[in-house]
């Protein structure tokens, strides 16, 4: 495709990162180095930030896979099937290159002084190279695209007088970005609402005299799920265990389901319904969500549920009582340190709760569902937000920008 930018056709052509001329497919291997290094695994990788360092190195004492040089000018990427996360070392970030190491999980690529490199890690961002790296990726236990295979994959790049046009990439560049910022705004805007409804929890209720009372005595119920091990079933009802209670929702990207058959014989005994608050009790213990939809599940072990008093705990209430340090505290020196730490019935029921006036608690309600009607209307923002940083990305790279 050809197309007139500043009074020169700009011409794309596809470039394998394998050819040489513009790419350099980067070889493990460090330089030896003094003192301490960040070494960065690829669990160290969010999309595309530093989320932690996995630890302090030196040259003799690292592990074996931080054996991958960072340098100026170079994009990285995870090897790994399904994983996205790209990390670029460019102009914008020079002084890091010499401070960390890379974990072998990482493939890097350096590039000719015509390709820009934010332009690359822009396309390692894309489905189309995702999908790519995806279908290239061998092995049973992890599967991983190797070096042989990254250099098979072709790269659009815009050309103008038979050399790459770095101005074009730039100038796509800047318009990606700004797509880019404007879908982070909702993720944004939801944790700052979060931290909202978080402040004015401790604004009404902190350090203000309200009695504390055992959560035994004020509820109507405090019981675990099911001791059972779920079917392989593909589809059918939500079996929720601790993996699945979030703090304020439930995640189902990953969820166990059981038959009607089932759900029957364990809902004799416990059968949740809107208004009751769930707490995971192994794993992540303590997060915690208010049933706030009809949604038909079942629990197992790893999950409890505590049915409030209503005229006495309003459950919306508890549900952020729960994130508060007072009941942290108090999960904490209740839980059993050891392989596998637990928080059972009888010590959610000994848990001290804040009781306050029945109308604050009603109040604090109020606010969470104001609230919560934001971020729907944030979430609703970020999808088109998403959607037109796809579609963008989708057009960057055919020429059509």
């Amino acid at each position: 495709m050809k197309q007139q930018t500043n009074q020169s056709v700009v011409e794309w052509k596809e470039v394998a990162l394998g050819d040489e001329e513009y790419f350099n497919i980067l070889s493990s291997g460090i330089n030896k180095f003094q003192g301490e290094k960040d070494y960065l695994s690829t669990e160290s990788i969010k999309g595309t930030k530093i989320g932690k360092v996995e630890c302090k190195i030196t040259y003799e004492n690292r592990p074996s896979r931080a054996n991958m040089q960072p340098i100026l000018n170079s994009v990285w990427f995870a090897k790994m099937k399904l994983t996205l996360k790209v990390y670029s070392f460019s102009e914008k970030n020079k002084e890091e290159f010499s401070r960390y190491i890379l974990s072998t999980g990482f493939a890097g690529i350096k590039f000719d002084k015509n390709i820009y490199s934010e332009y690359v890690k822009f396309f390692f961002l894309t489905t189309r190279f995702n999908e790519e790296k995806d279908k290239f990726s061998t092995g049973s236990t992890q599967s991983g695209i190797n070096n042989s295979f990254i250099s098979k994959i072709k790269i659009p790049i815009p050309f103008s007088n038979g050399k790459p046009d770095i101005k074009e990439q730039e100038r796509i560049v800047k318009i990606l970005e700004k797509a880019e910022k404007l879908k982070e705004r909702g993720k944004n805007s939801k944790y700052l609402l979060d931290e909202y409804i978080r402040s004015v929890f401790n604004e009404m209720f902190y350090n203000n005299g309200f009695e504390e009372i055992e959560l035994g005595k004020i509820t109507e119920k405090v019981t675990d799920g099911e001791h059972i091990t779920p079917k392989r079933f593909d589809k059918g009802i939500y079996l929720l265990s601790a993996r699945n209670i979030k703090n304020h929702y439930i995640a189902l990207d990953n969820v166990d389901y059981i038959d009607e058959i089932e759900y029957t014989r364990i809902s004799k005994r416990i059968k949740p319904t809107i208004g009751d608050v769930l707490v995971s009790c192994s794993g992540t213990i303590g997060n915690v969500v208010c049933v706030r939809s009809d949604l038909k599940f079942q629990l197992v072990r790893s999950v409890a549920l505590i049915r409030t008093k209503k005229n006495i705990l309003n459950p919306m209430f508890l549900e952020y009582l729960f994130e508060s340090d007072l009941m942290k505290r108090q999960i904490k020196n209740s839980v059993k340190q050891g392989l596998q730490a637990n928080l059972f019935q009888g010590q959610i029921k000994k848990l001290k709760a804040l009781v306050p006036p029945l109308k604050f608690q009603k109040d604090f309600e109020n606010i969470v569902e104001h609230v919560e009607k934001l971020k729907e209307n944030v979430k609703k923002t970020n999808t088109h937000s998403k959607a037109l940083f796809n579609s963008l990305m989708h057009k960057a790279f055919r020429g059509e920008l």
